[in-house]
């Protein structure tokens, strides 16, 4: 007797209904604060860029001819930073996730969603729902307000 099985794809991440922001976070805003929270300048995320890509050349699993120079990383980021502008491709949003505290999924929903659909998002440190912060001490963050983690909010006390 033959069994056929129907295995369910892991589904993508679902959008969580919630009350819209006064004033959504656009995703190179999502971008650049998953940045600094991770401590880096463009120049630094460049780089990390660039020894992705050169590791992944070596290993044989991009082709040399896409090898960017750094310059031309640089000029990327500070173009996705900039307002108004979306990544293009799945893949940039990745690369940068391989490198650094980012969700592309969080990115392509404020990018493309209704603000309803809007994830909650850190306006200190880019946390969301989907990728809480971490701190050695503190453990998780929890949501103070509707745009702040417990994290930020200590952060701010403190200061």
């Amino acid at each position: 007797m033959l069994h056929r099985h129907t295995f369910a794809q892991t589904p993508r991440k679902r959008f969580l209904p919630r009350i819209p922001d006064a004033q959504p976070l656009a995703p190179e805003a999502y971008l650049r604060l998953r940045r600094e929270a991770a401590g880096l300048t463009i120049r630094d995320l460049a780089a990390r860029l660039t020894e992705l890509r050169a590791a992944l050349v070596e290993a044989g699993e991009l082709p040399a001819g896409m090898l960017a120079i750094r310059g031309d990383i640089v000029a990327t980021l500070l173009m996705l930073e900039a307002t108004g502008v979306r990544a293009r491709l799945r893949e940039t949003l990745e690369s940068i996730a391989a490198v650094m505290p980012f969700d592309p999924d969080v990115y392509q929903q404020l990018a493309d969603a209704d603000p309803r659909r809007h994830p909650r998002v850190c306006r200190g440190c880019g946390c969301s729902t989907h990728d809480g912060c971490h701190h050695e001490h503190f453990g998780s963050c929890a949501w103070v307000s509707p745009i702040q983690c417990s994290h930020c909010a200590a952060r701010e006390a403190q200061a």
